[in-house]
């Protein structure tokens, strides 16, 4: 209604019922009207209504002075009403619509829209000066309302706020602030955000018109800002590493802290690198390859090997969500460190195949790598098996203590190994050893040999010398035609020959398996 009453056309307002309902000043005016109009039939103001053509006609009226005009009338539906009211604007010029009249119509309808609009809207000239702006406008910048007039500079006001000290947004800098506010804002378009001293945010967004003029948007964003700075703590106070890198490039966009601890890096450094250069050697590019033909979330399934800037490897799960900017695709991982769990289940499993004591693998360890070499497909080779039982242990373990025959058990496993040149050592069970051996070739008795040599030398436990023997029986059988507990049994039938032989020698398994061709080493 405070449009209506400065518009320098007649207006009026009508019901369904046809009484008007409100008349600014110029309407008053016109019908002579000494008070409102208010309730007034609009047949009695206007005798040719409801009008033939509602967007122009021209009509005949008498003002209550007896006056008699003709005046071109518009009619159009009221904007913004919950009951359906018309609009009749009256022009008391003449027949003929002037350029004048039609500008004014246009600016009232403007003014319409910008009230109508969400957002704080103000327009201006091509010389910067105030034009129009909506009551939001006038709320938002309440430091300012009392000296907004049109046809002022926008560049005065800002100095007005300025000099008043009222100036709502956080200045630090006068001249600067006013230097780089009025080259934005005379750019083409320009946009920014924008902290007020309550602290409230607001953005700006300023675009030029054709004719050189401005419109410009003031939007309170501080909801947005409040809900970015949530997540934006929520993302850096996260004590899982975290980043956030481009969905194309793969480069690294942000780090939060965890990160920054977790790899070593400065946060410059990192914001350098793509996410896969943290990976191990032959891991990048796989790593990257998954991750450009990712089209949806990921769930951690490959364990990973990365680096730190310190060069330590570390096991990690990477978990990854697909987000969008705009039409950029980003994606957010997230970095588990899985190296105590991996190595723990490393220690599991070398524990459940080797042996507590010695270190050496086990009986179980000792008949997979047995069927192993008795695999489906073999067809060439012989699988040679020694088993190896201490001579004299027993005595140890009575006159010393078990801790002694403990160590004499491990120093006796390191000097098998060391004697069997890289064939496996499985220590079976007490003081029962066994040695197998896959060869193209003939038994290697010097093996055996060096195993009797190696555990003729007296042991050195604390203090004392203790010394023991060992016997061996040693078994073949092709790879073809053999299985494991055929062999093993053979390699125990000639281990029990040779302690019968009397002892700290070796024996070989009669022609039950397969005869030995023999190769003293």
């Amino acid at each position: 209604m405070i449009l209506l009453e400065s518009c320098p056309l007649a207006a009026l307002i009508v019901n369904a019922a046809g009484v008007v309902t409100f008349a600014n000043a110029e309407a008053r005016a016109l019908f002579g009207a000494t008070g409102t109009l208010h309730g007034t039939a609009i047949t009695d103001l206007l005798p040719g209504w409801p009008m033939d053509n509602p967007a122009d006609s021209s009509v005949l009226l008498n003002s209550r002075a007896g006056e008699a005009r003709t005046c071109n009338v518009r009619v159009s539906p009221c904007p913004g009403s919950d009951e359906p009211l018309t609009m009749v604007w009256i022009d008391a010029g003449g027949q003929e619509k002037s350029a004048g009249l039609a500008a004014r119509e246009a600016n009232l309808r403007l003014r319409y829209v910008i009230e109508m609009l969400p957002q704080a809207v103000c327009v201006f000239d091509a010389k910067d000066r105030y034009v129009l702006w909506n009551q939001k406008y006038a709320d938002l910048f309440a430091d300012i309302a009392e000296h907004l007039t049109p046809g002022i500079p926008f560049e005065e006001i800002l100095k007005i706020s300025l000099a008043g000290g009222s100036i709502q947004e956080v200045v630090p800098d006068h001249d600067v602030w006013l230097s780089e506010r009025m080259a934005k804002f005379r750019q083409p378009a320009s946009q920014e955000e924008r902290q007020m001293n309550d602290g409230r945010w607001l953005r700006y967004d300023d675009r030029r018109t054709p004719d050189g003029g401005a419109i410009g948007m003031r939007i309170d964003i501080s909801s947005l800002k409040q809900r970015e700075e949530w997540l934006r703590q929520l993302f850096d106070a996260n004590p899982m590493p975290m980043l956030l890198c481009d969905g194309d490039s793969l480069a690294i966009l942000e780090a939060n802290h965890a990160a920054l601890q977790f790899y070593g890096y400065e946060r410059s450094a990192l914001l350098a690198k793509a996410v896969f250069d943290m990976h191990a050697e032959g891991q990048g590019e796989e790593f990257a390859a998954r991750l450009g033909d990712l089209d949806g979330d990921c769930e951690a399934r490959t364990v990973w090997r990365q680096r730190t800037a310190q060069g330590r490897e570390h096991h990690v799960l990477i978990y990854v969500r697909v987000l969008y900017e705009g039409g950029d695709r980003r994606l957010l991982l997230t970095i588990a460190d899985v190296s105590d769990r991996v190595l723990a289940e490393a220690e599991a499993n070398r524990l459940a195949h080797h042996d507590i004591l010695t270190g050496l693998p086990n009986r179980m360890q000792f008949y997979k790598a047995l069927d192993e070499a008795f695999k489906i497909g073999a067809t060439e080779g012989v699988v040679i098996v020694y088993c190896l039982d201490l001579d004299g242990f027993k005595p140890v373990n009575d006159t010393f203590g078990h801790a002694a025959g403990d160590e004499v058990l491990q120093l006796a496993g390191e000097r098998l190994r060391s004697a069997a040149g890289g064939h496996l050592v499985a220590r079976l069970g007490g003081d029962e050893f066994a040695i197998l051996v896959k060869t193209e070739d003939q038994a290697d008795i010097g093996l055996a040999d060096r195993c009797i040599s190696a555990l003729n030398a007296p042991f050195r436990i604390k203090g004392l010398s203790i010394s023991i023997g060992v016997s061996i029986g040693i078994a073949a059988a092709s790879v073809a035609a053999g299985d494991r507990e055929t062999l093993v049994q053979a390699a125990d039938r000639a281990l029990y020959r040779a302690k019968s032989a009397g002892r700290n020698t070796w024996r070989l398994a009669e022609d039950e398996i397969m005869p030995l061709a023999v190769t003293v080493g």
